[in-house]
């Protein structure tokens, strides 16, 4: 198939999704009825679903076919609202899935907050969700000192809230690194995508009020799920 065929049936791909979003509620019918209807090859197909995918307008699970794509969350990283008052604040159902808790060493983690590379940590990961739909996989290490016994009462909540109520840290100072990102195995897997899958990778350095390094972030979202939008102010 030509280029322009493969462009042409993108198209009329985008233009069936419009007309039937209400009526497949959320998913697409499966791949060799499409193909069907459009007289090609699954092939071919494929190529133009992809073509949406990286769009944003559709995305694929693994094992579960073809989705088409909800409003991106609209997301702040500078920002101190956490995951689940922002997500609801959109309208959103926000969920969280503790996948391991752990204390090991981890030296991205330590160079980033200034410490040395034996530091240990005490390691939350987690999945998130919005609406049902796992969205962000994330790391957050600890530091043990900032809060002892950590691991033992974490249970999904809201980590700085937890830290601000019992420990009595204040977020004050933050370094954030942004960049695309392909989804490792592990991410994918946890996300039920494929592995190589378009990602962002939003990294955290966090600091109290007294200049102590509190956590290191790292968070690993389907590229898909967000817009970022920050605002700032200033005076000329």
């Amino acid at each position: 198939m030509s280029d322009a065929y493969y462009l042409q049936l993108t198209e009329q791909l985008r233009t069936l999704i419009d007309q039937n979003a209400a009526q497949w509620k959320g998913k697409l019918p499966a791949e060799r009825p499409l193909a069907e209807r459009f007289a090609t090859t699954r092939v071919t197909l494929r190529q133009a679903l992809s073509q949406l995918e990286g769009e944003g307008l559709i995305h694929r699970s693994n094992r579960r076919g073809w989705f088409i794509s909800p409003a991106r969350l609209i997301y702040d990283p500078t920002r101190d609202a956490g995951f689940n008052d922002y997500v609801r604040a959109q309208g959103r159902q926000p969920r969280t899935a503790v996948l391991k808790l752990e204390s090991r060493v981890h030296p991205p983690a330590a160079r980033a907050l200034g410490l040395p590379d034996d530091q240990p940590f005490q390691h939350i990961r987690r999945r998130r969700y919005v609406d049902d739909r796992a969205v962000l996989v994330e790391s957050l290490w600890v530091v043990p000192e900032r809060a002892p016994e950590l691991l033992d009462i974490y249970a999904g909540q809201s980590l700085w809230g937890l830290l601000r109520e019992r420990w009595g840290h204040y977020l004050a100072n933050r370094s954030i690194r942004m960049v695309s990102e392909a989804l490792s195995p592990l991410d994918a897997e946890e996300l039920s995508v494929a592995p190589g899958t378009a990602g962002l990778n939003i990294n955290r350095a966090i600091f109290d009020d007294q200049q102590r390094p509190i956590e290191y972030d790292e968070e690993h979202w389907l590229h898909d799920s967000l817009c970022i939008s920050v605002e700032l102010s200033g005076q000329r």
